[in-house]
């Protein structure tokens, strides 16, 4: 490759080399998944026509025509489960990795769009190393680039591939690209596609994807006189890796890709979706991150997916993330965008909230809106409308974090942020089939990203298959997560064992995994006070260090907590207020965190100073109300037998 020797020029970055191994395994893994949907799609459509004249070839069409309400629905269901059964036995003995290979030559195969080339870097080892690939737009605003890109095409044995060069096989020369879909060219040959071979050019990234929002299903005579005149087709793959953040060219993104197809975004700016400046990212992203978070990485990926997932959403379409990661000093998410109306009215049940306690490390993440359907699917019952016995599907105004208007452990306000996608990271099945290849891959001595015949080495391959692994291993339904170190030091406590810690979470029936970009991080399901109950344990066990002065403070708490509880509305004796279950010092700022039992103190009930009682009693109540029935006993008691 050949780029510029200027240290500093953003042509090539060598840390990116981890980014674009994973751009091209995934892409791989989407051209295999994206050639079985369409395998399947049609072998669906063609079994449907067979087995329906079948069906009435033997019922006969007066006896179909006569059946009842139930026996359509019944019989309706049987054909569907014979359908999907009978595709799926089709399938058996496919060549899906051969068929997306030979795809490259054919109107099927994909079409990708980098929107910032740079050097042509990464584009030519799409071109080298992705399996189906038909053609790929190599774009950038400086002309001293493409000029660039053509040379490195040179030097890597690829000017055949050259849109308007003569090909290395004997075959015609590849058309150049038509300026206008409406040219003579472009009517004769299949206006679906864009010529096949590499396509560098010099213009604006944001323009090129607006006049590209073509979908591939529209017939030339039925296009309007804009879609024939100033559109180009849709692509099956745009990727954005911009020096900063790719909110810019977020608009035009999700109206160039064809449904279905991918959208590979990464973004540079942590400083402002880390926290650092939560007015930048709001301005960029239309979201507020917590400051200082513990959780920021994840939190930045959350408020990326969010942004991604509105900006779809005006256009009638949805985002569903393959994978989203942190990596370095960056994150990366691969998402892919369909159209579907009918899911856009879903997007309030997977965008939240996150209610952040100001004084420890509890929070709440709130969903904007919920129905009976979504109160079913994360773990409820489907309750009747207005006593017929049917669920309603009417959409209603999140809550705020139960029934606590401030921390429930310190009685601190909460800090609000987001609104953040609340939905998966990742989807199981593509990145069980990137794991599955790269172990493939290592067992043959190379990488081929469709898993068949692997041919090409990535330089990263052993780190990201620790990364896809830890990203599998997530607890996919459950947002944000906790650092083990800042709950310790919050009690100003030695840290936790994390195998101790999350078997006793375990063991209190509850799902606990990590996060791929932080080993401290704890990532369950368990409410607030649960994980609060597995610190006071250890912390009855192991007691905290006193700090010098601690008797000075204490004298200090309760100036310092009236003005708190002036402002968060809880007066003496308020469900644990913040006065008494925060160690205060004289001047009134915080010294520690959620009160901690200490040796002296007899029997299992946690007691902080009236008006804060963490007791048994309370311990005992909330236990009842826990998931999955536990019997009722002080939360010292539960932990204990953990």
């Amino acid at each position: 490759m050949v780029y510029p020797r200027d240290e500093n020029s953003v042509f090539y970055n060598p840390v990116q080399v981890q980014n674009r191994d994973l751009s091209v395994l995934m892409i791989g893994v989407h051209a295999r998944m994206r050639a079985e949907r369409r395998w399947s799609r049609a072998k669906r459509k063609e079994l449907r026509r067979a087995m329906l004249q079948a069906q009435r070839d033997e019922v006969g069409e007066d006896e179909l025509k006569n059946e009842g309400k139930e026996q359509r629905k019944a019989r309706a269901a049987r054909f569907e489960r014979d359908l999907t059964d009978a595709v799926n036995e089709a399938r058996e003995g496919v060549d899906f990795d051969g068929m997306t290979a030979e795809s490259a030559g054919t109107d099927d195969g994909m079409t990708i769009f980098e929107a910032l080339a740079a050097s042509g870097l990464r584009s030519l080892r799409y071109w080298k190393e992705v399996p189906g690939v038909r053609a790929i737009v190599v774009n950038d605003l400086d002309p001293v680039a493409v000029e660039m890109c053509r040379e490195n095409v040179v030097r890597n044995g690829l000017e055949g591939a050259l849109a308007g060069q003569q090909r290395q096989d004997g075959g015609p020369p590849v058309p150049e690209a038509e300026d206008n879909d409406a040219s003579d060219v472009m009517k004769r040959r299949n206006p679906k596609q864009r010529p096949p071979g590499l396509h560098l050019q010099v213009g604006d990234a944001t323009h090129e994807m607006y006049v590209s929002r073509l979908p591939p299903n529209v017939p030339l005579d039925q296009m309007n006189a804009t879609q024939r005149d100033h559109q180009r087709p849709q692509f099956d793959v745009v990727d954005l890796d911009p020096y900063g953040s790719a909110a810019p060219f977020m608009d035009a993104a999700v109206q160039s890709v064809a449904s279905g197809g991918l959208l590979a975004v990464t973004c540079t700016d942590m400083a402002a979706l880390g926290g650092s400046h939560p007015e930048t990212c709001y301005g960029r992203y239309a979201g507020f991150p917590v400051t200082r978070s513990g959780y920021l990485q994840e939190l930045a990926l959350r408020i990326l997916l969010y942004h991604v997932s509105v900006t779809a959403g005006r256009y009638g379409r949805t985002v569903r993330p393959v994978l989203s990661v942190g990596m370095a000093f960056y994150c990366r998410v691969f998402v892919e965008v369909h159209d579907d109306k009918a899911g856009v009215n879903d997007l309030s049940l997977r965008h939240g909230h996150l209610f952040q306690s100001a004084w420890c490390p509890s929070f709440h993440v709130t969903p904007v809106a919920t129905n009976d359907y979504a109160a079913a699917r994360d773990g409820g019952t489907l309750p009747g409308d207005g006593g017929k016995g049917r669920p309603s599907n009417t959409y209603r105004n999140g809550r705020s974090p139960g029934d606590e208007p401030v921390c429930g452990e310190t009685g601190a306000p909460y800090r609000m942020a987001g609104p953040l996608w609340t939905g998966p990271l990742h989807d199981p099945d593509a990145v069980g089939r990137a794991i599955a290849c790269l172990e493939a891959a290592r067992e043959n001595g190379g990488v081929g990203p469709s898993g068949a015949s692997p041919l090409h080495p990535l330089h990263t391959a052993n780190t990201l298959h620790g990364l896809l692994v830890s990203a599998s291993e997530e607890l996919n339904d459950v947002p944000l997560y906790y650092q083990l170190p800042s709950l310790c030091s919050q009690v100003n406590s030695s840290t936790i064992p994390k195998d101790a810690f999350w078997a006793a979470l375990v063991n209190a029936g509850y799902r606990v995994s990590g996060y791929h970009k932080d080993p401290t991080a704890v990532k369950t399901d368990a409410p607030n006070h649960v994980v609060w109950d597995v610190v006071r344990a250890w912390c009855r066990e192991h007691p905290p260090h006193q700090e010098e002065g601690i008797q000075e403070a204490r004298q200090g708490r309760q100036a310092g907590a009236a003005g708190d509880a002036g402002r968060t509305g809880q007066g003496p004796g308020g469900r644990r207020g913040g006065q008494d279950t925060v160690e205060r010092g004289p001047d009134g700022g915080r010294l520690h965190g959620p009160r901690v039992p200490r040796p002296e103190e007899e029997g299992d009930a946690v007691r902080d100073e009236p008006g804060g009682q963490l007791g048994a009693e309370e311990g005992g109540e909330r236990e009842e109300q826990a998931e999955g029935g536990r019997a009722a006993g002080s939360r010292g008691q539960e932990v204990e037998r953990v």
